[in-house]
């Protein structure tokens, strides 16, 4: 007596294939619109870095203590902080270098270079999350404008435009007084659920 064997047809084998092609086709877009857009979370978590570090030294009595003359960021005179001394034009963005986990301590870099037409050259400093800042140097007789890269040195390196719909530039501007705020409708697009601080043009 022979042992009959079970086995699926070709016919049965297409017939599955089609129906996991079709639930496939029918999900990957889905879970596609579920997925967050990476650029927007780093741009959160490097606005949500500058309002921390930005709160924290313009309320530090210490480094930013009030004269007659300047409040909060104004002070550019010198302090030490460990053994370093820190002032004048610099002393904001060596300040802000010193409060953040960066990649190598000795390629801090004040002021990071920011070029004409969105070319970049050296940032100030890259964080250990790959978000290259460029800090500048200022007395804050205006506002300091921070551009963050949220991926790094990589590309594409624009921002919001026409030509690039997906940026990782983007600008975050920073007052005397230690309030913060951004002017691109994108940026308060991506900021919507964050508490801010001020936005305006």
């Amino acid at each position: 007596m022979k042992n009959k064997k079970n086995a699926f047809t070709l016919g049965e084998v297409l017939v599955t294939l089609m129906i996991v092609g079709i639930i496939a086709a029918l999900i990957i877009p889905i879970i596609k619109n579920v997925q967050p857009d990476r650029q927007k979370l780093m741009f959160k978590k490097a606005y949500t870095t500058v309002e921390r570090i930005v709160t924290e030294l313009v309320n530090d009595d210490y480094l930013y203590s009030e004269t007659s003359d300047d409040v909060g960021f104004d002070n550019t005179n010198d302090v030490e902080v460990n053994g370093e001394t820190y002032g004048g034009d610099s002393k904001f963005c060596e300040l802000f270098a010193m409060k953040v986990n960066v990649v190598d301590d000795n390629a801090i870099r004040c002021p990071g270079t920011v070029g004409a037409a969105g070319t970049f050259g050296a940032p100030s400093f890259i964080t250990t999350d790959n978000i290259a800042f460029y800090l500048p140097t200022t007395t804050f007789a205006n506002d300091a404008q921070i551009t963050v890269d949220t991926n790094g040195e990589k590309e594409p390196n624009c921002r919001y435009s026409a030509n690039c719909e997906k940026p990782d530039i983007f600008d975050i501007f920073v007052q005397a007084d230690g309030r913060i705020y951004v002017t691109g409708d994108l940026e308060r697009d991506y900021l919507k659920d964050t508490n801010i601080t001020r936005t305006y043009n």
